[in-house]
């Protein structure tokens, strides 16, 4: 049985969370745009945008290809940042999350690393669902 996006979002979401030792203690409330607003306290709110990188697994072997396809995602959600950004919350997370091993290989051989680019996310991070393992945007890039 398929599983829903919302329900997946959250699943995703909890496996960051308890797996990214330096997350803030708050509530977190699903939401539309971004997908999570988490509520530290009475004056600190962080938006944090879920989204997948499925890569071309026939292309991956590329490391042009796979950068390509990584900055295309990331634009995609540089253009959405300016909507979130209407909700004047204190900061913007975007959390990239993959079941490919494959990526984490690839960015921790520094074969993406000579690549420079900026975000406008306070936060940007690689999370690999397979083993849990997450980069950070300072990491990356």
């Amino acid at each position: 049985m398929p599983v829903d996006k919302i329900s997946e979002e959250w699943v995703v979401m909890r496996y960051f969370r308890e797996k990214y030792k330096l997350f803030p203690k708050g509530k977190l409330v699903k939401s539309e745009s971004p997908d999570f607003v988490l509520q530290v306290n009475r004056k600190k709110r962080i938006g944090i945008e879920l989204t997948r990188f499925d890569y071309l697994a026939n292309e991956a072997g590329s490391r042009n290809v796979l950068f390509q396809q990584l900055m295309y995602l990331i634009r995609q959600k540089e253009d959405k940042l300016r909507i979130y950004q209407k909700k004047l919350l204190n900061e913007y997370w975007l959390i990239i999350s993959t079941e490919s091993p494959e990526i984490f290989t690839e960015v921790m051989n520094n074969l993406l690393v000579t690549r420079a680019f900026t975000s406008s996310y306070d936060k940007l991070f690689l999370f690999d669902l397979f083993s849990g393992r997450i980069t950070e945007k300072h990491e990356l890039f």
